[in-house]
């Protein structure tokens, strides 16, 4: 996993009321196997349960582990040399969070997949992380083989705010973050983050489209947006 880019934008560039900031880097997957390999490990561990209650752990374990399966033996265990959109998706958000983790020093959240009811497919958002300043920042994750998801991510960032899909996942969420950053989430200092795939060769004018893209104009006025472009060369 390398970074090929990273660019920091003061919103105010495109909005002059607004005072947030615009992450925008790109990651290559050099070495697909090496990746399932440490997307394995991630699915499988399950130290984020201890620090529960037996009641809740209990809950969430359950819950988790139809998903966990799912993960390890249908889309994990079967990744050949084509990629599947369910493959490709769940990469797309595990690249996200551990790129928002080692270069902007998140706290990576278990994927939305193991917290929620729902085993996969969930309508809500992909993943979630919390930044240094204390804000949760709420991710969507799009992938295509033939074409550039970013439009698909940003636009599904908007439906699901629209919609109070992030208000909606307070309640679960609470429990994986700091009480600052849920009080700044309620208070609705949040931080959103488009993570997509990249097909074409030109990764700079992709994630120029992002940055330039309609459906960043309802996300300026929130105290950041990350966008994450993810390119496989393996």
């Amino acid at each position: 996993m390398n970074l090929i880019s990273y660019t920091e934008t003061n919103m105010s560039d495109y909005a002059h009321t607004a005072t947030g900031k615009i992450f925008s880097i790109a990651i290559d997957i050099t070495d697909l196997e090496l990746r399932v390999k440490e997307m394995l490990t991630v699915a499988l561990d399950t130290s984020w349960l201890q620090p529960m209650d037996v009641i809740d752990r209990m809950g969430y374990e359950a819950r988790s582990k139809r998903t966990v399966d799912k993960v390890t033996n249908e889309i994990l265990n079967n990744v050949e040399t084509d990629i599947s959109e369910d493959f490709g998706e769940y990469m797309v958000s595990d690249v996200a969070q551990t790129a928002l983790k080692k270069h902007f020093y998140h706290i990576r959240l278990p994927l939305a997949e193991l917290i929620k009811e729902k085993i996969s497919g969930n309508p809500g958002f992909d993943f979630h992380t919390e930044s240094p300043e204390a804000l949760v920042a709420f991710g969507e994750a799009k992938y295509s083989g033939v074409k550039n998801a970013h439009g698909r991510a940003l636009k599904q960032i908007n439906e699901f705010i629209q919609d109070k899909k992030d208000i909606q996942e307070f309640p679960d969420i609470r429990r994986f973050v700091t009480e600052a950053a849920i009080q700044n989430a309620a208070a609705g200092k949040k931080a959103y983050s488009a993570a997509f795939s990249i097909t074409t060769g030109d990764v700079a004018a992709i994630m120029d489209n992002a940055l330039t893209s309609i459906h960043m104009k309802t996300l300026l006025t929130y105290e950041a947006v990350y966008l994450i472009g993810v390119k496989v060369s393996a």
